[in-house]
């Protein structure tokens, strides 16, 4: 099929073309050449057209045109963060597919994110006019839809699953997105990558209604309800304000102004606009593991702190047994500032499911809602609890049964880990 056939009948058609993308024998350097690279061109060409040639009305200044040396520079870097942003949204979209009941396909996984990008790489054009560049925002919402249908086409999850696999691949672009505009904003470029060559995160024309588009999003996937509607709102204030800062820095010219505001704009995201705070200390977090578990005795352990820009949490984590078939291992982990990506993790606790091979669903322990999967072929089990946004306990065993992982989660002390966390304010 043409590469015009083929973006035609993605983007008018995507619920009948699917199968046949799904069907169709291909590699991962035959999409990237004959698709992703030609289609992927449009938007930067464009820019660099509609900034140097068409140029920007200005009110009472007349018409300004970009000089087209620097605009090329533009196009080239954004063309660049274009082919970068799909291959690494593909392996995220292929690393996710096991948690909603599909495959690791590296074929399958590019294929969804390349021809779900069709609308927005096609609706580039309207770069050419500034004033048309809030279609491009409506074409990464019908490419949203594109990639919900295809997601199980494709096997990268179940049907049933199809909408928090879309919920937690969104997530994932728009850090993406606030990452590229950090790199950007060292070279003073706006550009960005939600299903679209340019995000941005500006409070422009258009602006109010995307984050309203992006905050229902989050809120109804976390599991809709009043608090996860207002953290997801919070969420988006806060990154609006940031991308509003980012905006004024860019203006200035000042390129150390333009990297601080995109690291700040990055840190809203992850804090999910709450205040910062200390992480407990990792050699902290060892006291709370148990020296057994499902009766077996515990073989290792270790405890790190990370931190980057202002971003800091730590973990410990301990392996049980490891010398015949069953294994426990049980991680404790201070989120501290990642408060906002915790509660992006929530969209995946969303899902449930019941079928031959095992379940998946959320129980009630302690008060707290666990998120729980069993697949009966080894006895393999995870648990994934999540409080308060901040504190984590997760257990994978194997070769154990549900109540012996569920007691192995139970030893740790919730209380005891929620006041460390408060006395390392």
């Amino acid at each position: 099929m043409s590469l015009v056939d083929r973006a035609t009948a993605i983007s008018l058609r995507p619920q009948s073309e699917w199968p046949v993308i799904a069907a169709e024998p291909a590699t991962v350097a035959g999409i990237f050449k004959d698709y992703v690279v030609p289609l992927a061109a449009i938007g930067p060409i464009a820019l660099v057209l509609g900034r140097s040639i068409v140029g920007v009305s200005v009110p009472f200044l007349g018409t300004y045109r970009t000089p087209i040396v620097s605009s090329l520079v533009q196009g080239i870097f954004s063309y660049v963060m274009i082919l970068v942003g799909v291959a690494i949204m593909s392996a995220i979209a292929g690393a996710l597919a096991p948690n909603f009941g599909g495959r690791r396909d590296g074929v399958a996984s590019l294929k969804l994110v390349a021809y779900a990008y069709t609308p927005a790489f096609i609706a580039g054009i309207f770069g050419l006019f500034p004033p048309l560049s809030i279609l491009e925002f409506l074409a990464g919402l019908w490419g949203l839809y594109v990639f919900y249908l295809g997601a199980p086409a494709l096997g990268m999850c179940t049907k049933e699953k199809s909408a928090g696999y879309t919920g937690v691949f969104v997530a994932c672009a728009i850090v993406l997105g606030l990452v590229v505009g950090l790199v950007a904003g060292a070279v003073g470029i706006a550009s960005g990558g939600l299903f679209g060559h340019r995000a941005g995160l500006s409070a422009a024309q258009g602006s109010a209604a995307g984050q309203a588009v992006v905050a229902g999003v989050l809120g109804s996937a976390m599991g809709g309800g009043a608090s996860n509607t207002q953290a997801a709102q919070q969420m988006v204030n806060a990154v609006a304000s940031a991308g509003a800062a980012a905006d004024q820095a860019q203006k200035s010219g000042d390129t150390n102004a333009q990297t601080q505001a995109g690291i700040n704009a990055l840190n809203a995201l992850v804090r999910g606009g709450k205040a910062p705070v200390t992480p407990i200390a990792h050699d902290q977090l060892k006291s709370l593991l148990p020296d057994s578990a499902a009766g077996l005795a515990r073989a290792s352990s270790e405890s790190t702190t990370s931190a980057f820009a202002g971003i800091a949490g730590s973990s410990a984590n301990a392996t049980y047994g490891g010398t015949g078939n069953s294994t426990v291992q049980i991680s404790v982990a201070d989120l501290g500032n990642m408060g906002g990506l915790a509660a992006m993790a929530n969209l995946g606790l969303q899902v449930t499911s019941d079928s031959d091979s095992g379940y998946e669903k959320n129980v009630d322990v302690g008060g707290n809602k666990v998120h729980e999967k069993w697949t009966i072929d080894g006895r393999h089990s995870d648990l994934l609890e999540i409080i308060g946004n901040r504190y984590a306990i997760s257990v994978t065993g194997a070769g154990i049964d549900m109540d012996a992982a569920l007691g192995a989660l139970e030893s740790i002390d919730v209380g005891k880990f929620q006041a460390m966390g408060a006395a390392s304010h």
